[in-house]
């Protein structure tokens, strides 16, 4: 069912979307059925079966979609930016219904790592211009980098209000400055 620019395709799609994204929040993944799934979006199971043989094939189909989006990020990039930044929040928000059920407790964990990993790749802010090999710099690169993903994770809990730029400068200056100057602690 993928790119497809189908408006019909394209509903179906936001429903299921939707649809699993409520039913998540009641319970797990692995015992939501396809009948649950299309009854709460209000499409017919054929349909379902017709584009997927299962929910995790339709989960995938959309992890697959948010990983191409933020490794095109990365490619672009090619730096560790705070334009890269704002590029990556810009990308994951294109996304909300997805990731809402990506950080569900009720969702596969697999899902969840896989998309991190690709963000990490991105929000690695010092990557370039540090001596990875010395224990101390190591250590401040993997302080940042885990800074900068609990910022990204915390931003998809609290629903994504903030701006793409907003979370994108709180992440570099907190990288760049530290967070004890930029709260003004001694």
């Amino acid at each position: 069912m993928r790119n497809t620019r189908d408006i019909r395709v394209v509903r179906t799609q936001t429903a299921l979307l939707e649809a699993l994204e409520e039913l998540i929040k009641k319970k797990k993944l692995s015992c939501i059925t396809i009948t649950d799934l299309c009854a709460q979006a209000k499409i017919n199971r054929n349909t379902f079966y017709y584009h997927y043989n299962n929910i995790f094939e339709f989960l995938d189909e959309h992890k697959q979609i948010v990983i191409e989006d933020m490794t095109r990020v990365l490619e672009k990039s090619r730096s560790h930016s705070k334009q890269a930044h704002v590029e990556l929040c810009q990308a994951l928000k294109r996304h909300p219904h997805f990731l809402n059920i990506l950080i569900s407790p009720n969702c596969d964990i697999d899902y969840f790592n896989d998309i991190f990993e690709t963000a990490s790749k991105i929000t690695e802010v010092f990557a370039d211009s540090s001596n990875l090999g010395a224990a101390r710099e190591n250590l401040i690169y993997t302080y940042c980098n885990a800074g900068a993903n609990a910022v990204i994770q915390k931003w998809i809990l609290g629903g994504m209000t903030e701006s793409p730029e907003e979370i994108a400068d709180i992440i570099w200056e907190a990288s760049s400055k530290g967070p004890f100057t930029l709260m003004k602690l001694n």
